[in-house]
């Protein structure tokens, strides 16, 4: 495994200038708010489907084109390109090691990839009839590598040697959700060894890797056929999804209502829904540090109610399990 701060390629991790310009500042808060991308990378000749950040600021993007290519914000062309079999789903980098990489395809073949070698370091295949990979992931901070199957299967692997280890039915265990639905997202919880599972049966859920079994069930948002994944905030206390409503969903993590009502601890069907689009939400991220953008929002807001002669409210948080979208 390589040292802090070198990248895949070995050497500085960040080099001088980026591709935004000489009059781009990367350390920019109000960057995400504004209409100029900061940067722009053109290469592929089908459609996108995955991304994967590095922490040495090097990105990964898969196609329909059936490659994977590598990214560097310091550099306007492409690194290095990856060529598979069928389209690639899904991508990871490591999260130890940025010379490695995990793509999964629809010809049901799982690649860990080595970057600097730029070849298949090892590979192991998914059993079963139906053998699309639709979603990856590393989980336990890289020992072990997670794919997710078009027949609602979670099947683990040791990153050591990619050799098969456990598998997840991800399905209801009665219901019209009783049968596996398409897995559409993976998400590691560092630190409490669980996952967050999102699939095409409209659930997210939450498991415990230490027995493998269901911590909470999340509820409320519609994902039937899209492939909406949802992801956790910064300190973990809550997660976010898009919805196939046009609403944007958030719960927390976990809910206390348990000690004080019969509401089930293992599921979690209270939720904040925000309909800011007239489409289809796809994606929905948190910001990385969310009390910075805040404050930097607020102060904004202030200084410009000042100019008006007028005071400025800060709202405060909407109850749990409510559409404000008529109060945006």
């Amino acid at each position: 495994m390589q040292h802090k701060g070198e990248s895949a390629f070995g050497g500085s991790r960040f080099q001088s200038g980026v591709c935004g310009g000489a009059d781009e500042d990367p350390d920019d808060k109000n960057a995400p708010f504004r209409q100029r991308p900061f940067c722009k990378y053109k290469g592929h000749t089908a459609d996108l489907l995955d991304l994967s950040w590095s922490k040495n600021y090097f990105l990964l993007s898969s196609s329909m084109d059936k490659t994977v290519r590598l990214w560097h914000i310091s550099r306007r062309e492409c690194l290095c390109c990856f060529q598979h079999i069928d389209f690639v789903t899904a991508i990871a980098f490591h999260p130890r090691d940025d010379r490695y990489f995990l793509s999964g395809s629809l010809d049901g073949k799982l690649r860990l990839w080595n970057i600097p070698d730029k070849k298949v370091a090892l590979w192991n295949e998914v059993d079963g009839q139906t053998k699309l990979i639709t979603a990856a992931n590393f989980c336990q901070n890289g020992k072990y590598a997670v794919i997710g199957t078009y027949d609602g299967r979670c099947i683990f692997y040791d990153t050591e040697h990619l050799k098969y280890h456990t598998q997840i039915h991800v399905r209801s265990t009665r219901g019209r959700n009783k049968v596996g639905r398409k897995i559409t997202g993976i998400e590691p919880l560092p630190g409490e060894n669980k996952i967050l599972v999102t699939s095409n049966d409209s659930r997210i859920r939450l498991y415990d890797l230490r027995d493998l079994s269901l911590s909470m069930k999340y509820k409320g948002y519609v994902n039937s056929s899209s492939q909406i994944k949802a992801s956790f905030s910064h300190d973990f206390s809550y997660l976010v999804s898009g919805s196939e409503d046009k609403y944007v969903y958030i719960w927390s993590t976990y809910h206390d209502l348990s000690k004080f009502t019969s509401v089930r601890r293992d599921r979690n069907d209270f939720w904040e829904g925000i309909k800011a689009h007239n489409a289809v939400v796809t994606s929905a991220i948190f910001a990385p540090n969310p009390s910075l953008m805040l404050s930097l929002d607020v102060q904004s807001e202030k200084s410009e109610g000042n100019d008006k002669g007028e005071d400025v409210e800060v709202l405060d948080t909407m109850p749990s399990g409510r559409d404000y979208s008529q109060a945006l």
